[in-house]
């Protein structure tokens, strides 16, 4: 069974968040896409695999089977964002989400993984919903 994915407190800032959003980048640009996968929980109903995720990656812009997402992006005609956003624990324990401009070979690019931020028992778990143009 694969470790189980990070936690962050309760009292987790913004800041913290989009750290923990940087490690799960760090992994995708190692292409360690497996422990990427298992760095966050999924959204049940997009399915991701570590393949998948590896399929979006490569599958993005030209498609060039080499490219990988980098932490770190020089400006084009889009800037990265990293932004969280938060309301109110709605019925899920919903309490947020984070969206996150992927860098693609160093590039910044409109390629967006976007994350929920619930809150539980044990904390807060940051869930993978998306990844794709906005």
């Amino acid at each position: 069974m694969p470790p189980k994915p990070v936690h962050l407190p309760t009292t987790a800032s913004d800041d913290e968040l989009l750290q923990f959003a940087d490690g799960w980048v760090r992994l995708m640009e190692s292409e360690d896409y497996a422990a990427a996968f298992n760095y966050t929980w999924h959204d049940p109903y997009m399915r991701w695999t570590p393949d998948l995720l590896r399929e979006v990656v490569k599958a993005y812009g030209e498609g060039k089977p080499t490219q990988r997402v980098t932490l770190d992006g020089k400006p084009t005609d889009v800037h990265q964002r990293k932004e969280v956003t938060r309301w109110g624990e709605n019925r899920p324990g919903g309490i947020g989400e984070i969206w996150y401009d992927l860098n693609i070979d160093g590039y910044v690019s409109d390629l967006t993984a976007t994350f929920a931020i619930q809150h539980g028992a044990d904390g807060l778990t940051v869930v993978l919903g998306d990844i794709h143009v906005m």
